[in-house]
C-alpha cells in the first residue's frame, strides 16, 4: 500500500496523469459538484488544475477583469489544448466564476477560437424549500442523463463517494501537523483518488506550535500561505473556504432513490458563492471545530460576493473573542506582501 504522502507528491507532480492513463475521462469546475455524480460517471473524473503562476495572454483577451485569476488559467490552458483528451466538462452553477466560465467556453467553441471537451453545466437550486430541493434532483438527472448514466449508476456513485467522505472525514478529525500537508490532500483528491492510500504521516509532527490559526476566505492557489504561516511557528488548524478537507461531508447513508439522494445533498451544500448558509455563524463555527487562538479571512482583489458579508464576520467573531485579520483585495498569487503581513500580525497575538 503506497503511504499518503508519496501519492500526493505524486499526483500535484502532474495533476492529469491518472486522468490521461484512464480509458475515458472527464473534467470537473467546481468545488460543490456532487462527488457521487462523479463518481459515477463511468469515466475518470478530474477537476481542472490551475497554475498561479502561468502567464494567460489568450484568457486575458477573452476574460473581463472580474475574473478570478484561477478561471483565467483554466482557459488558458484549455485554449492551448491541454484539456483536449477529456470528453465533457461538467461546471457548477453554484459558483460565480465556474458558471460564468461555462458560457465563455460554450461561446468561444461557438466562434471556433477554442476546441477540446463538450462543457455541460449542473444547474443546483438551494433555497430552503421543497421546489428548490426537486430542481435540484431534477438537475442531477439531467446530467446523469446527458452522461449516459442510470441510477444503477449513480448507486454505486454513491458507494465509491461514500468511502471517500469516511476517508478524508478521518483524515479531518484525526488532524496532527502541518496545515499545509492537508492543504495538500485536500487538493490532491481533486485530481486522484486517495482512499486507498496508507493515511499514516511520513513524519511525525512538529512540536507544540506558537498558536493555531484558522485561514479562511479564497482557497489559496496551493499552500503558499500555509507554508509561510507554519514558518512563523503557528500551525494553520483548519480552513474555513470552498477547498477544505472535509468539503465532501459524510456519507449519505440510504439509496433508495439515487437521484433523489444526489440532488438533497447538492440541494444542501453549505459553501459556495450561492449558498444561503450563515458566513458569520460559519467562520465562528470553523473556528471553534479548529480550536483556534485566531482567524485570517483572506479575500482576493476579484472576490466578488464574500466581501459584502466581512463586517458581519467581524462582528462575529469580536462576539466569539477570537482574534481577526481582515486582507481583501489582494492578489492570488501572494506576491503582494500578504505573508510578511500575516506573519507579522500572528506575531503579536498571544494565544
Amino acid at each position: 500500500m503506497m503511504m499518503l504522502d508519496t501519492l500526493v507528491d505524486r499526483i500535484l507532480a502532474d495533476p492529469l496523469a491518472s486522468a490521461r492513463a484512464a480509458p475515458r475521462a472527464m473534467g470537473y469546475v467546481g468545488f460543490d459538484l456532487p462527488e457521487d455524480l462523479l463518481a459515477g460517471c463511468g469515466r475518470f473524473a478530474v477537476h481542472l488544475p490551475w497554475d498561479a503562476d502561468q502567464a494567460t495572454p489568450e484568457a486575458d483577451q477573452w476574460l473581463e477583469r472580474g475574473f478570478a485569476p484561477w478561471a483565467r488559467s483554466i482557459l488558458q490552458q484549455w485554449a492551448d489544448g491541454r484539456f483536449d483528451f477529456l470528453d465533457h466538462v461538467l461546471f457548477s452553477r453554484g459558483e460565480d466564476n465556474a458558471q460564468r466560465l461555462y458560457y465563455y467556453v460554450c461561446e468561444l467553441q461557438r466562434r471556433g477560437k477554442i476546441g477540446g471537451p463538450t462543457p455541460l453545466i449542473l444547474d443546483i437550486a438551494r433555497i430552503g424549500r421543497p421546489a428548490s430541493l426537486a430542481r435540484s434532483t431534477h438537475a442531477v438527472q439531467k446530467v446523469a442523463d446527458q452522461l449516459g448514466l442510470t441510477a444503477d449508476d449513480l448507486a454505486r456513485g454513491i458507494e465509491v463517494a461514500d468511502r471517500r467522505r469516511t476517508f478524508l472525514a478521518g483524515l479531518e478529525e484525526a488532524r496532527n501537523g502541518p496545515g499545509q500537508r492537508y492543504e495538500r490532500i485536500a487538493r490532491a483528491s481533486l485530481f486522484a483518488p486517495l482512499e486507498a492510500a496508507d493515511p499514516m504521516p511520513s513524519t511525525d509532527p512538529v512540536g507544540t506550535p506558537a498558536g493555531r490559526v484558522l485561514l479562511a476566505g479564497t482557497p489559496p492557489p496551493d499552500d503558499r500561505l500555509h507554508r509561510a504561516i507554519e514558518q512563523s511557528g503557528w500551525i494553520v488548524a483548519g480552513e474555513a473556504h470552498d477547498r477544505p478537507l472535509g468539503r465532501l461531508g459524510l456519507p449519505s447513508g440510504g439509496q433508495a432513490d439515487p437521484f433523489a439522494t444526489v440532488g438533497r445533498r447538492a440541494h444542501e451544500t453549505s459553501f459556495g458563492s450561492r449558498s444561503f448558509a450563515n458566513p458569520a455563524a460559519g467562520l465562528v463555527a470553523s473556528a471553534r471545530r479548529a480550536r483556534a487562538d485566531a482567524a485570517i479571512l483572506w479575500l482576493i482583489e476579484e472576490e466578488e460576493s464574500m466581501v459584502w458579508h466581512v463586517p458581519s464576520q467581524i462582528a462575529a467573531m469580536a462576539r466569539a473573542a477570537i482574534p481577526l485579520l481582515v486582507l481583501t483585495r489582494r492578489r492570488w498569487a501572494g506576491d503582494d506582501g500578504v505573508a510578511s503581513e500575516m506573519v507579522g500580525w500572528l506575531n503579536g497575538v498571544r494565544p
